[in-house]
């Protein structure tokens, strides 16, 4: 016998799920969520997979590699609660792909707010306008171009939302903000570490009112592109290697980086069960020359950190993969850190790697007030210093300082 799935009671669920998380909080955007049924913008996806905590791909690119999607719901929530949108704002979304977000946008500012959502391909936007149709919305209008260009004729926007992630700021949409208004954006900070910062103006400059860390499809087809590359490990098992523009990195001697002999160093740096590794993800891609980078999957003899794979630094023909080791103390089961290095210069960059990891651990750790960020382009970007030197990154358009003063 077939159980029927009731669409209502998983919509119902997935609304509970993200308040018990703490993902929802604000009865605007909770009741946003409850009005606005997410697999209705997946025609023909599974009603599981709808609403599974996941992103979907919605478009794949010639190689196979995901270029579009609905994201994970726990992410939406988060981002809408970072827009802080009000009844009667005007919002510029950059990235449609279903329509989604952007419908939950419409019901955030109606009756009298209108919504603008924009994107690179034709085939998503004509996607997107469908399932705003069949959904009802009013006030949200889906457009073809590029986000980074922003919309001047509809200028200026109480929020802008970017839903799709950027290696810099897209400066030209600064102008396009409302003299109060709030700039959402996913932006790696350095290689795969990424956070979705929201910025509102300070003088001249602007600060962060919250930061989240999450990672998004790039940007593409467009003015502000965020190169990726994935390359493929020589040898068994399907490892890859995601590496960005900025980075100093010699793709094709890194290929062949596992086949060199590990170099194995463990710090005396122990997570129990709940630490999180953002703040160290942080500082490692603030501190390393190249930051961080996603390296998935696994095979024989490699000790990944999780089982998607582990977390990178590289340099040059050279990588020093984070790894752990689980052992037990009077506080319980803990996992001690480690560094594994392959290639020419393993024993330097792994030691280097791990000495950045001790000095994390006892200058900040996981306990503390979260850091803030300050961002600046043009001209005003040296006005912006940081209280530590380490602390800054300076991209093609903008300088992006982090606030954190030391714990202990």
């Amino acid at each position: 016998m077939t159980t029927l799935i009731d669409p209502a009671e998983m919509h119902e669920g997935l609304v509970t799920s993200l308040i018990d998380s703490g993902h929802l909080h604000s009865p605007e955007v909770i009741a946003a969520f409850r009005s606005v049924e997410r697999h209705r913008f997946l025609p023909g996806v599974e009603l599981e997979a709808a609403y599974a905590e996941g992103a979907v791909p919605t478009k794949h690119d010639a190689a196979g590699e995901m270029i579009s999607c609905i994201s994970a719901p726990s992410i939406v929530a988060t981002q809408l609660e970072q827009m802080a949108a009000e009844p009667g704002h005007k919002i510029l979304e950059c990235g449609a792909a279903t329509g989604y977000n952007a419908r939950l946008l419409g019901e955030l500012v109606a009756p009298q707010g209108q919504v603008w959502t924009v994107d690179v391909d034709q085939d998503l936007v004509h996607n997107a306008r469908a399932n705003l149709a069949e959904t009802g919305a009013t006030n949200v209008t889906a457009v073809l171009g590029d986000g980074a260009q922003g919309l001047p004729a509809q200028a200026p926007f109480d929020r802008i939302q970017f839903t799709v992630g950027a290696g810099d700021i897209p400066t030209k949409v600064l102008d396009q903000l409302a003299p109060r208004g709030r700039l959402v954006l996913p932006m790696r900070i350095r290689g795969s570490i990424s956070r979705s910062f929201a910025f509102e103006r300070d003088n001249d400059a602007w600060k962060t009112v919250s930061s989240e860390m999450m990672t998004f499809v790039p940007m593409r087809n467009g003015a502000s592109n965020d190169v990726r590359t994935m390359v493929d490990m020589a040898g068994e098992g399907g490892v890859r290697l995601e590496i960005y523009a900025e980075q100093a990195v010699d793709h094709e001697a890194i290929r062949r980086a596992l086949e060199q002999p590990p170099v194995e160093v463990y710090t005396d740096v122990k997570f129990y069960k709940g630490s999180s590794y953002e703040w160290l993800y942080l500082y490692l891609a603030y501190v390393l020359p190249n930051g961080l980078s996603r390296m998935p999957g696994d095979r024989a003899g490699l000790t990944p950190n999780f089982a998607w794979g582990s977390m990178a630094a590289l340099d040059a023909d050279t990588l020093a993969y984070l790894t752990k080791r689980v052992d037990e103390d009077e506080q319980g089961v803990f996992w001690q850190l480690g560094v594994v290095g392959h290639g020419s210069r393993a024993v330097a960059l792994a030691d280097q790697v791990a000495t950045e990891v001790t000095e994390w651990h006892r200058g900040w750790g996981n306990t503390g007030p979260e850091p803030t960020f300050r961002m600046a382009v043009g001209d005003t970007r040296d006005q912006l210093t940081p209280s530590d030197p380490r602390f800054v990154i300076d991209k093609t358009s903008s300088r992006l300082v982090v606030d954190w003063p030391r714990t202990h």
